[in-house]
């Protein structure tokens, strides 16, 4: 499951397909987030890439 839009993610599909896997920092390492499991999550290249380095409200209150 993509932890972003909630949908399905197609493990079949590949980089640089906009629906393949891709490995989302919860918190931005540019925001100051860390490269560890507990910050991670899959979700889509596309969704992941729309994201950017912004946080959702409660990752902002958790930072």
């Amino acid at each position: 499951m993509c932890q972003i839009c909630g949908d399905e993610i197609d493990r079949d599909l590949v980089f640089p397909h906009p629906r393949s896997v891709s490995l989302d920092h919860i918190i931005p390492i540019s925001r100051g987030g860390v490269h560890r499991r507990d910050n991670t999550q899959c979700a889509h290249l596309g969704c992941n890439s729309s994201k950017g380095n912004k946080l959702r409200a409660t990752e902002v209150a958790a930072a």
